[in-house]
């Protein structure tokens, strides 16, 4: 299997939107490649995703957004421990 490429956070500038893209495509490539993960990265998946699922519940338009970096990184800290390295 190919290695699935990440963006360069670095060249998509600093906008709020590439910030949540940039994590949503590392997000889908975890997805996609679900079934040969092992548990444990199921897991880390999963508590990320819970994470970002409870600060968005939590979130009002006055307040400034998640930190998508953050959540892209811990997405990040992941991909070297998938079998699709």
């Amino acid at each position: 299997m190919d290695k699935p490429r990440f963006p360069d956070p670095r060249k998509m500038g600093s906008s709020r939107r590439a910030k949540r893209d940039d994590f949503y495509r590392r997000y889908d490539v975890l997805l996609s490649n679900w079934y040969l993960l092992t548990s444990r990265v199921q897991r880390e998946v999963e508590s990320i995703r819970q994470d970002l699922h409870h600060e968005l519940a939590q979130w009002r338009p006055h307040q400034p957004e998640p930190d998508w970096h953050a959540y892209a990184q811990r997405m990040n800290m992941i991909a070297p421990k998938t079998l699709f390295r």
